[in-house]
């Protein structure tokens, strides 16, 4: 497909003219039920939200703040503004009023939109210091106030439909929406921060159509599928993916919450998702620890088809008779795995960081394709993706369509494209740190190419650790490695300079209850439980079962379990949830230095 449009928002526009206005092109939940929303109300509701906004004083170019859940709204808000050359610049929900200041004040935000009244009193916590600021709307009913500009986003699209003839606004609309040039910086996000300030990326229409175009070009949708969003809109990967559907067809839907996400699949029976690897294993392990409740008998059936089908996941040369057998475990077995995620999921789109193989073969085995990328948010964000038709267990996939791809000499990935970025707003010093003068964008991730020119991602250059010893060691492999065990959660490494490496321990607080009171622990709280050293001796063995494949320099030699999981609100993981491990370290210092003693 070549999308031949100036903008976002003309190229969903162009979909609207092949087809029916009465077409269901989003769906969301409202009070538990589920509403169906046709490309007409969706479009009608852009150019209404669109016109309050410019009645407002807001032209092309200036800056409008989202803060909101995911929700058909921050939708309507999106293309309300991006439409017309306004730069919207959404950001994470959970982040705090001190870092919402930061973002609003870098940007100059003359408008926020924010979800609900939590959202708003955050805002209005730290308004006074936002020196642009002129006016709130809220996406929730009933929190205006009109006397300090806190407007409602329903009552300000009811009063455009009133006050004005519809056709009238449309036309000065569409005329609008083609003074926005491809070039124009269509939204601004700023990156996690897992060091220092957030920084603004500018993406542009061109950026993001690129990748639109390659997404597309991967083959994994087709023009009607349906897909169920539940991850952050406010982040380049899901946006990006739903502007491909409403770009090239099909209906999203908007979950209710990451915790009505079961029901929510099994209603929709969406045809793609998108996902984290840290999902994938949660879903992962609820299979396999549902069957402990089983007979044996039937336990051991489903080890034994698992085995036989994992047997195969490299292979696409299978004997009849296990031809026959795996269509028989399919039928009485995997079908019913897969009847937990909807039972018509055609691809799994896995991102944001790695993916361990074994989880990645688990679900191949079970009959559904699991598709990884890489990306960056300075990317727009896909960068490659195994596709359907070329899939690598273990790597990242070849480079989409329109983007280069090199490892340079100190085995850094480079990109190059239309897909990168403009830059990092007001930064010109950090763009010019990570785009060079012949337009590669430093990724700052360590890659090899597969002999099949699939890429594979082996570590980041900033979270290298030299041991004392001078060895270079990439925690993250390790990592993930060790997660692999139901017991742990989330684990950070460390042993800069050091003789060997350690680690900090966030368990799976659920399953340590369980097994303590099996072993009869006795424990009133998770720092009882986490000083056991039953516990200890326990989690101990399940590292060292995870990581023996490993150099003997490679393996963590130490831990130190802590009472409480790794969270944003305390700060360890990023939005995106990536770890902090700047912040992990600061807050275990004494505990890391312990190990070494």
């Amino acid at each position: 497909m070549n999308l031949n449009t100036n903008s976002i928002f003309n190229g969903f526009f162009d979909n609207l003219r092949t087809k029916s206005h009465s077409e269901t092109i989003l769906q969301y939940y409202k009070d538990s039920t589920l509403i169906a929303l046709s490309k007409g109300e969706f479009l009608k509701s852009v150019i209404c939200m669109n016109k309050a906004i410019t009645d407002l004083g807001i032209s092309k170019n200036d800056r409008v703040g989202i803060v909101s859940e995911n929700r058909i709204e921050f939708l309507i808000a999106d293309m309300a503004t991006n439409s017309t050359g306004i730069i919207n610049v959404p950001t994470f929900p959970n982040f705090t009023p001190d870092q919402q200041k930061y973002i609003f004040n870098d940007c100059d935000a003359k408008i926020i939109i924010v979800s609900n009244k939590l959202q708003l009193n955050n805002i209005l916590s730290v308004r006074n210091e936002l020196e642009h600021l002129k006016y709130i709307i809220t996406m929730d009913e009933g929190l205006e106030d009109i006397e300090n500009n806190i407007l409602s986003m329903s009552n300000l699209i009811e009063s455009v439909e009133k006050k004005y003839n519809f056709e009238s606004i449309k036309s000065e609309f569409i005329s609008s929406t083609h003074k926005v040039e491809i070039d124009d910086i269509l939204t601004l996000i700023y990156t996690s921060g897992t060091t220092g300030n957030p920084k603004g990326v500018m993406l542009t229409n061109r950026n993001v159509l690129t990748n639109v175009n390659s997404i597309w070009d991967t083959g994994i949708k087709n023009a009607t599928d349906e897909f169920l969003s539940f991850l952050p809109m406010c982040h380049a990967y899901e946006r990006t993916v739903i502007y491909t559907f409403l770009i090239t067809g099909g209906v999203v839907t908007i979950a209710q919450s990451i915790e009505s996400l079961s029901s929510n699949l099994n209603e929709v029976k969406p045809r793609i998702i998108t996902a984290v690897p840290k999902l994938l294993e949660t879903v992962k392990s609820r299979i396999i620890n549902s069957l402990k409740n089983e007979k044996e008998s039937k336990r051991n059936l489903v080890f034994k088809a698992l085995d036989l089908s994992h047997k195969y996941v490299d292979s696409g040369k299978i004997p009849i008779k296990d031809k026959l057998k795996l269509k028989v475990y399919d039928k009485l077995i995997f079908s019913k795995m897969r009847e937990r995620l909807g039972g018509r999921l055609k691809h799994i789109v896995s991102g944001g960081s790695a993916l361990n193989p074994e989880i990645h073969k688990f679900f191949h085995s079970i009959g559904l394709t699991v598709i990884q990328g890489y990306g960056l948010t300075e990317c727009s964000p896909v960068v490659s993706a195994n596709t359907p038709f070329n899939l690598e267990i273990g790597t990242v996939g070849p480079p989409v369509s329109n983007v280069e791809v090199k490892i340079d000499t100190t085995g850094e990935i480079l990109v190059r494209g239309d897909s990168v970025m403009k830059g990092y707003w007001h930064d010109d010093i950090a763009t010019k740190r990570c785009i060079d003068d012949n337009n590669w964008f430093h990724t700052g991730d360590i890659g090899e190419f597969t002999n099949k020119g699939s890429l594979k991602i082996t570590g980041r250059i900033k979270s290298i650790i030299v041991t004392s010893g001078g060895k270079n060691i990439s925690p993250s492999p390790i990592e993930d490695m060790i997660r692999m065990s139901e017991y742990v959660d989330q684990i950070a490494i460390f042993g800069e300079n050091k003789d060997y490496l350690t680690a900090i321990v966030s368990p799976n607080f659920e399953l340590l209850n369980n097994v303590a009171n099996e072993l009869n622990i006795d424990f009133e709280s998770n720092y009882d439980l986490v000083r056991n050293k039953e516990i200890n001796s326990l989690m101990m063995k399940e590292i060292n079962n995870h990581q023996s494949t490993l150099a003997k320099y490679e393996r963590v030699r130490k831990i130190t379990i802590v009472p409480n999981s790794f969270s944003v609100e305390t700060g360890e993981l990023t939005p995106k949830m990536s770890m902090k491990t700047n912040v992990i370290f600061e807050k275990y210092k004494s505990e890391i230095e312990g190990m070494y003693k």
